[in-house]
């Protein structure tokens, strides 16, 4: 059997309300020479008889489960899909978002316009927001077009950690994809495990030029269940301080011999200037009074939500 184009993880854990959506976007690909593999972790609905039920009627979904049948999380789930991805590419599906049915032909485009240092590593498209009701979107109005933006700007960009070391730069798995090989050198202990992504992007992007896709393929969907809708303020405090320590232990030797005196130094700073920096950016994008009133719409948010 020949090795498909693409393998697409899509984890999924008690979203078996959401599931079939999203199956049905990747089964719809305008690339049919795919694999998809189902990480079931361990739900407590019915997710596992909806993915059977799909892998049932089209041989190109497999559902994987861990040797015991619990949750394991996040980083497992990944690791197991990638030890039996077959792709070139593995794209990533979360199972409570949706695809364009040109999403993966408009990536590989994309990817195939790279040539720079051996082509591509990851690429990345535009997200639309797919809000449900409760859902707080002032955070993705702030940030998701400003590195949009940025993406644009640093269209079939050369290897640089640099800007992955104040932000993530690609918001979600779902928008994403890279090349399995890399993909399986890589570290997945992420000091934060909701910040899975930002630790995968950060290492891909000191080894590989990105690539970008600008239409928006991806529809993210915001609810008040995820993981955006249950960070108080001291505790991103907390989650941005371990990443700092995570990436000074991944990268500081590197940008030491690579004499990236700014980028180590930064490493170096405390997590409240580091952040600070991060504000300094969104100030630079949106103005400083914008800029605000975000930050003020998003603690207003965490304070109502806590009441609910």
């Amino acid at each position: 059997m020949s090795a498909p184009v693409v393998t697409v993880i899509v984890p999924s854990y008690n979203y078996a309300r959401y599931l079939p959506g999203a199956l049905r976007g990747v089964l719809g690909q305008s690339v049919a020479d795919i694999e998809i593999l189902l990480v079931e972790d361990g739900s407590t609905d019915q997710s596992l008889a909806v993915a059977r039920a799909f892998a049932a009627r089209d041989p190109r979904l497999r559902v994987l489960t861990h040797a015991d049948g619990k949750n394991h999380g996040l980083p497992a789930g990944l690791a197991l899909g990638l030890a039996e991805a077959r792709g070139r590419w593995t794209a990533f599906l979360e199972a409570d978002d949706l695809w364009h049915p040109h999403c993966l032909e408009r990536r590989l485009e994309a990817a195939e316009q790279v040539t720079a240092q051996g082509g591509a590593g990851v690429v990345c498209n535009d997200i639309a927001p797919f809000a449900m009701p409760g859902a707080d979107t002032a955070w993705f109005e702030g940030y998701v077009p400003r590195v949009m933006r940025w993406h644009a700007r640093h269209e079939r960009t050369v290897c640089d950690v640099r800007p992955f070391l104040l932000e993530n730069k690609i918001p979600t798995f779902s928008c994403a994809m890279a090349r399995t090989d890399l993909l399986r050198r890589i570290s997945l202990q992420t000091p934060v495990p909701r910040w899975l992504d930002w630790w995968v992007w950060a290492q891909l992007a000191a080894r590989v030029p990105f690539a970008f896709a600008p239409e928006k393929l991806t529809r993210w969907r915001l609810h008040p269940k995820s993981w955006h809708h249950k960070v108080e303020v001291f505790s991103y405090l907390e989650d941005f301080r371990r990443m700092g320590r995570g990436f000074r232990r991944l990268f500081a030797r590197d940008l030491a011999r690579q004499r990236q005196w700014g980028a180590l130094a930064f490493l170096w700073l405390p997590a409240t200037l580091r952040l600070a920096g991060r504000m300094a950016l969104v100030a630079r994008e949106d103005g400083l009074a914008r800029a605000l009133r975000r930050i003020s719409g998003r603690v207003d948010a965490v304070r109502s939500i806590r009441k609910l």
